[in-house]
């Protein structure tokens, strides 16, 4: 294909199969895309640690009493008020569970439910981090082409000298849609090269028992043994990946309708002239009459007889009628019997020349009964006929899916000439005429004779099972395999001539050109081509980074300003729940440190209800044991250890009357707390 990839846009655009919001796309190179990905990926882990700090600032509170509870509960409290991290806190309160086993009732199950809680967080946002990266799926991996080289191809002025250049790009063009239509058409496989356009085929629907597409008689067989090949509408945004709001879009429809036909009537085998040239003294030439070659000759095709000992394999040659207003300058004028005014007119003459079988072939265009005795025990079948002629014809139509009078919906059913010129006639928008005309420029191109023409034997498939003249044996319906095969090569040359306006050709022979568009509308197409991303380009949902991005946003936000507001609503003076403000500030980790240094006698602490308890200016101590294994100041170790041997009832006959000058002590503490701080609580 046209190498799309090279053009790749960066940046903001709306993928219309997805609406204005939800195609809403940011597409990055892959670095970049790295990057955003990871950001995303950090954000909602971020995210993650703020609603599990608001979840335990509710768990908290709620579990927050006036009553009396054991030291379980205290240390439950202090993890949810400390640990900031939800795996943290599921392995701080799972920590719980052993120690406290024997020394109050249920530790297990008064601690699982708190490390179900945090396990849950961490699981749930550790799969949003992961699942962040499918943004990029919800985009999809369809990008859009911003290429300078835009335009339609023009092959020049055929009189300056530039027939080769024109006859190499459209040979070029066809030998590349067939091998994408070999590779990718009727396969599932995820073949790379069929990773190219927005559908990997263009689908259609054939018809075995279509009738005639000629004269009564001139088909081979009944007269509804014809083949027909029906794309039925084809949409220029769904299939050809030409991106457009609904009401721009067109439908393109191509109906090819083929069967072998009659060569007796029409054929006559003739001694060689000198005059005409078609071979040597001796050679008998067959001619075809299905119509005149204009300033050429009365026949349309001939084969000289001597072709069949001289070697050759197959050979195919076709030509064409192109039906409408400028058929009158079309090279070959066919006979009535096959004349179409409403279609495109295709022949194809196939010679098997001297292929031969191990088996005879009853299918029409490659019947072959005529035993050859190459040695006594080998038997080969040669053809019937020199010539087996295939006559096919092309239609085309153009619909507008948004049309409100059906009378002017769609073109005819037509031919390629007449289809093209009724595309003003249609009821569409300005864009909506534009894209059926940047179709309708190489219309004539997607014609049977536009899959074959230039190839020879290469464009059957019945070469690709031919060693050495010997043809390994053909089913009956080959002809049929041979035009299905022709008529996708037609719709991927289509799929091709789609991105190419986008991308400008990527073969461009001496001699030929890429006309730019001139008008706003013209070059808004060339914006306007999409193509699957190979891989070397992320897109990303807008939406889906909005919502990932206001979400996580929002648990940032709302932890940082659930506590003060709930604290100030706490600490109205005649609010009940003023004891839940206090425990939160006291189970804080850093006035857990100053109660505890209060209690061995260290340091002289201010700001019992601040976030950050101080001591006073300039003082320092350090910590140190005592003889009895307590902690104290290393600067009064000495005095604390002469008071304990002074004392020898401190730890003995002193233990209980200690314990209660410290609650006693504790109790004044919070009622000169409550005195002091009436508004804090």
């Amino acid at each position: 294909m046209s190498s799309g990839a090279a053009y790749i846009y960066h940046g903001f655009w709306i993928n219309w199969s997805h609406g204005r919001v939800l195609g809403s796309t940011i597409t990055l190179s892959s670095r970049d895309g790295s990057f955003l990905t990871a950001f995303l990926a950090l954000f909602v882990a971020v995210a993650g640690s703020q609603l599990w700090r608001i979840l335990s600032f509710i768990v908290h509170q709620a579990r927050a009493s006036r009553d009396s509870r054991d030291g379980l509960h205290h240390q439950q409290q202090a993890i949810l008020r400390n640990t900031g991290s939800a795996i943290g806190a599921a392995y701080e309160f799972s920590r719980l569970i052993t120690p406290w086993w024997k020394h109050t009732r249920h530790s297990f199950w008064r601690s699982f439910p708190l490390v179900l809680l945090a396990l849950t967080n961490l699981t749930f946002f550790g799969a949003a981090g992961i699942l962040s990266a499918e943004v990029t799926k919800a985009a999809g991996n369809e990008t859009l082409i911003m290429s300078p080289n835009c335009g339609f191809w023009h092959s020049g002025d055929v009189t300056a000298g530039n027939t080769a250049g024109f006859q190499a790009k459209v040979l070029n063009d066809t030998i590349t849609a067939s091998n994408y239509a070999r590779a990718c058409y009727g396969n599932t496989g995820n073949v790379l090269q069929c990773n190219s356009y927005t559908k990997q085929q263009i689908p259609w629907k054939v018809n075995v028992n279509a009738t005639c597409p000629f004269e009564l008689g001139t088909c081979i067989g009944t007269n509804t043994a014809a083949y027909e090949m029906d794309t039925g509408p084809i949409d220029s945004h769904e299939m050809l990946g030409i991106n457009a709001p609904q009401k721009n879009r067109v439908t393109y429809r191509k109906v090819t309708t083929c069967a072998p036909i009659h060569t007796s009537g029409f054929a006559q085998l003739e001694n060689y002239t000198a005059a005409e040239g078609l071979g040597l003294p001796g050679d008998q030439i067959e001619k075809l009459y299905y119509g005149p070659l204009a300033d050429v000759s009365n026949f349309t095709f001939f084969y000289n007889t001597h072709a069949e000992i001289d070697n050759f394999g197959y050979n195919l040659q076709s030509i064409q009628w192109l039906g409408g207003p400028d058929s009158s300058e079309d090279f070959w004028s066919p006979i009535s019997a096959l004349n179409r005014t409403d279609a495109d007119i295709t022949l194809l003459f196939l010679s098997q020349n001297s292929i031969s079988s191990p088996k005879p072939c009853d299918d029409p265009m490659f019947s072959a009964h005529q035993t050859t005795n190459d040695s006594s025990t080998f038997t080969s079948y040669r053809h019937d006929h020199f010539i087996n002629v295939l006559g096919c014809i092309d239609r085309h139509q153009y619909c507008n899916p948004n049309a409100l009078d059906q009378d002017y919906a769609c073109t005819a059913l037509t031919s390629s000439g007449t289809a093209g010129h009724s595309i003003q006639n249609l009821s569409a928008n300005a864009a909506q005429i534009l894209t059926a005309g940047r179709l309708a420029v190489q219309l004539s191109s997607l014609t049977i004779q536009g899959s074959v023409n230039g190839r020879d034997a290469s464009a059957l498939r019945a070469s690709e099972t031919v060693y050495d003249k010997s043809q390994a044996p053909l089913p009956n319906n080959q002809w049929q395999i041979e035009s299905s095969s022709w008529f996708a090569t037609s719709l991927a040359k289509l799929q091709r001539i789609a991105v190419e306006y986008a991308t400008g050709p990527d073969f461009l022979p001496e001699g030929t050109s890429v006309q730019a568009p001139t008008d706003e509308l013209s070059r808004a197409m060339c914006r306007s081509q999409k193509v699957r991303d190979t891989g070397s380009n992320t897109s990303f949902s807008v939406l889906g980074v909005a919502v990932i991005i206001a979400l996580g946003g929002l648990l940032i936000l709302t932890n940082m300003i659930l506590e003060p507001i709930v604290g100030w609503i706490q600490g109205r003076s005649k609010n009940p729940n003023q004891h839940r403000r206090l425990q939160w500030i006291l189970d804080e980790k850093l006035q857990l440190q100053r109660v505890a240094y209060e209690e061995a006698g260290i340091g002289l602490w201010q700001g019992p209800m601040d976030l950050v308890p101080v001591t006073a200016r300039g003082e320092a101590f350090g910590l140190t044991t005592g003889n009895d294994g307590k902690i104290v100041d290393q600067n009064t170790a000495g005095l604390h250890a002469k008071s304990e041997s002074s004392s020898g009832k401190f730890e003995n006959d002193g233990l209980l009357e200690k314990e209660e000058e410290k609650g006693m002590r504790n109790q004044q503490r919070a009622v000169d707390i409550e005195e002091n701080h009436p508004h804090a609580l």
